[in-house]
């Protein structure tokens, strides 16, 4: 299967980031993955969070025993009715990248587990912010925003 024939489709934000039911505590076992466009979303780190405005959010899954890669992050696909397909996230982004509306940044909500340092993808032409960490989402009604939560973040600049 090439990577451009993966079902990386738009979606709703809530719906993307597992946010359109009610929940109290992370969905451990969600892997899902699309892209939305975003008006804002905060990403918090354990010290500081910061907003990104007019976002192109990508949501993507690495597997809980994805091997470590120097600069890069496997990503995993779930498709129904065949074994997962893996890819790197920089030949994913390559391909991808191209094909999607071009927003003010790129928001990746991808877990990180080995904290690899990422180089900023020839295909963006805008701040790429990605998480050192797991990742979780949250929707915070009581300041009305959608909440990127990680150990911390990093912004790639073009």
């Amino acid at each position: 299967m090439k990577i451009t024939e993966l079902p990386f489709i738009e979606q709703p934000v809530l719906e993307l980031l597992n946010l359109d039911g009610d929940r109290s505590t992370p969905d451990l076992d969600y892997a899902g993955y699309g892209w939305s466009q975003a008006g804002r979303i905060w990403c918090q780190g354990a010290s500081e969070g910061a907003w990104v405005d007019d976002a192109l959010l990508l949501a993507l899954h690495t597997a809980d025993d994805a091997d470590a890669i120097a600069g890069d992050i496997e990503l995993e696909f779930e498709l129904p009715g065949q074994p997962p397909v893996s890819v790197l996230l920089s030949a994913f982004l390559e391909r991808w990248l191209p094909l999607l509306p071009q927003r003010s940044a790129i928001v990746l909500a991808l877990c990180n587990p080995h904290r690899a340092t990422l180089l900023h993808p020839p295909a963006a032409r805008v701040p790429v912010h990605y998480a050192f960490g797991d990742v979780t989402s949250w929707l915070d009604d009581e300041h009305g925003r959608i909440d990127l939560v990680a150990e911390s973040w990093s912004t790639l600049r073009p």
